[in-house]
């Protein structure tokens, strides 16, 4: 089939709820696959109580075959507001609010719902006469970078040499095949993570050690902090830009402290440069070795 076939058969299996092995963490004996719908459902239903599921054909500026949006109603109803880390996955999901907060608040306004009962899933979509080249990991990385997870759907012929082959488990994405049969679907291999962070990570420890031996050993959970909340004012304007989205929305406790970022001292670049300089001029090459 072609891919308006595939994709016209997907909408109508997550509509009717035919995706099979969608509570897979329940039906598998390895426990090590974990779904990040607290291991209930990956695509919930519109069986589902309380729970909508929103379809966008050619979603998010056309970059995407689907953009899935599922809406946990219930979360509406729950006067509590209060944020827990429980696990990893729960601190992913809050920090992700702050990270792709533009996205987020748009979609939470015209569904007249709580920011934090919000899940896109971005699809993309190859039918047997598309062809499986270089393109896939581009795709792949950029539903990651916009939406922190990435869904592929394979169809019949696809499905089939990705399992015979065993290359589902290699890719970054949760690879749903199509089983040739009505409109039902089955999720071959799931990626549990839900990608929030840029690939630096600062670690508190090594920073401490780091500052200790500078002769800086005062107030390191504030640097720290400084950083961290620095690092995540950068990444939040880098997934603003992806698609010069301007709708970037900044929080009042992050404008004071972007704020306050004025009135500290600026080193000068050239003067670092200088003193590098300095410091290396008289070097010789087996100092290296």
């Amino acid at each position: 089939m072609n891919e308006k076939e595939l994709k016209q058969l997907f909408i109508s299996s997550i509509r009717a709820g035919h995706v099979k092995s969608n509570n897979i963490y329940n039906q598998s004996n390895d426990h090590s696959i974990k779904i990040d719908d607290n291991s209930v459902n990956f695509f919930p239903s519109v069986a589902n109580a309380g729970t909508d599921i929103k379809i966008k054909d050619e979603g998010y500026f056309r970059n995407f075959d689907l953009v899935i949006a599922v809406i946990d109603r219930k979360n509406n109803n729950n006067a509590n507001h209060n944020i827990v880390y429980d696990s990893i996955e729960s601190y992913d999901e809050h920090f992700n609010i702050l990270m792709r907060s533009g996205i987020l608040t748009q979609f939470a306004k015209a569904e007249k719902c709580r920011i934090d009962s919000i899940r896109f899933y971005p699809v993309e979509l190859k039918s047997d006469d598309d062809v499986l080249d270089e393109r896939l990991p581009n795709q792949v990385l950029n539903a990651i970078l916009t939406f922190g997870r990435s869904i592929i759907v394979l169809d019949e012929k696809h499905s089939r040499r990705s399992i015979q082959r065993k290359i589902a488990n290699l890719i970054p994405a949760t690879i749903i095949g199509y089983s040739g049969k009505d409109d039902y679907f089955e999720v071959l291999s799931v990626f549990d993570k839900f990608v929030t962070n840029t690939i630096f990570s600062i670690k508190k420890r090594r920073l401490a050690r780091i500052l200790v031996q500078n002769g800086i050993s005062d107030k390191i959970d504030r640097v720290y902090q400084c950083l961290t909340n620095i690092q995540a004012l950068n990444q939040k304007l880098a997934f603003s830009e992806l698609y010069n989205d301007d709708s970037v929305t900044f929080l009042k406790d992050e404008i004071e402290f972007l704020g306050n970022l004025r009135n500290l001292h600026l080193y000068s670049e050239k003067k670092q440069i200088a003193h590098l300089i300095r410091e290396t001029k008289n070097n010789k090459i087996t100092d290296y070795i």
